[in-house]
């Protein structure tokens, strides 16, 4: 250190020796952020496609909307755009209720979910009087904004693994989803590639996080809200294991 006189060496050397003592053995272990390598970003490219592949994809959330904390829990529709969940609340005045989303339409009825937590069955046409529907928007609605997040996993192509790298896409740590193997990457906040005076992307200033098994497939996913993340948890079931989803008025 240029200019450093001997106390402030020793104060920094003791820093470093308390910081080191005060590191549990996970936190050490944990690796740093790496740009991603080229077949990892092969792996992120195809990673949206592989779920419009699938088809159908279970999955369970929470979040909380104007101070009540939800629990969503059902299906979404990739090819088809549209979506399906119970959303619950434990410990609050709060009704169960069926939601149906499609990409400009959000519709809610009463309804309590099955004996496995899923809306009930069958599923209803947004354009049925049941339904009390509104317009899709993510700008003034959390559940909104989450629903939209959730269906941005879902693309009929591959995206570009050159920009994906380029862009400044991240590989976190490995990790496992229910004993499945995966990586954990942060995609980049843009498709722009990084200039000399673009700010580093680091795995907060990155808008998704993806767990990843060997296909591609996402098992997991965080999703920026605002300051907050919510993680959505992803079944193994796909398509025609769950109910179809092609006359609720979804758009391909």
């Amino acid at each position: 250190m240029r200019g450093a006189g001997p106390r402030a060496a020793a104060l920094a050397l003791a820093v470093l020796l308390l910081a080191g003592c005060a590191a549990s053995p996970d936190e050490a272990a944990t690796p740093s952020p790496q740009g991603v390598t080229a077949e990892q970003a092969q792996l992120i490219a195809i990673a949206r496609f592989r779920s419009f592949d699938a088809g159908s994809r279970p999955f369970t959330t929470d979040l909380t909307e104007r101070g009540t904390a939800l629990h969503l829990q059902g299906w979404i529709d990739y090819p088809h755009g549209s979506g399906y969940v119970s959303v619950t609340s434990r410990g609050a005045s709060f009704d169960p209720q069926a939601l149906l989303w499609s990409a400009s339409t959000v519709g809610i009825t009463p309804a309590a979910p099955d004996a496995a937590g899923d809306p009930p069955l069958p599923v209803l046409p947004l354009s049925d009087s049941r339904w009390t529907s509104r317009p899709m928007d993510p700008a003034s609605s959390r559940m909104d904004a989450l629903l939209s997040a959730i269906t941005a996993l879902g693309a009929d192509r591959p995206d570009n693994p050159l920009l994906v790298q380029q862009a400044g896409g991240l590989w976190l740590r490995a990790d496992t989803v229910d004993g499945v193997p995966v990586q954990v990457f942060a995609t980049p906040p843009s498709d722009e590639p990084l200039g000399v005076t673009s700010p580093p992307v680091t795995a907060d200033s990155s808008p998704v996080r993806l767990w990843l098994d060997a296909s591609g497939l996402i098992l997991r996913a965080e999703l920026r809200l605002g300051d907050d993340w919510s993680t959505v948890d992803f079944g193994t079931r796909t398509g025609a294991d769950l109910p179809d989803m092609t006359s609720t008025g979804g758009a391909r």
